[in-house]
């Protein structure tokens, strides 16, 4: 299930629900559409609220690093 909210421009991709052992289900459309593949590593952030959370591939935060390390020199 893929909705897309017009007002907020987010889309969103379904429910998922938290297992015994602390796990979620990312929807294999938004892992198809972000290439998310198995064994890729997520970096998982809190937001300021302490309401919501973020995942960020990992390769995606290095070349972020880098590009702002850049910047820096």
């Amino acid at each position: 299930m893929k909705e897309t909210n017009q007002s907020s421009n987010q889309i969103v991709y379904g429910v998922v629900k938290v297992s015994n052992k602390g796990q979620i289900i990312i929807p294999v459309d938004l892992r198809n559409e972000l290439d998310i593949k198995q064994g890729d590593q997520l970096v998982v952030t809190k937001s300021k609220d302490g309401e919501g959370i973020l995942l960020l591939k990992m390769k995606v935060l290095d070349e972020m690093i880098a590009s702002s390390m850049y910047y820096c020199h």
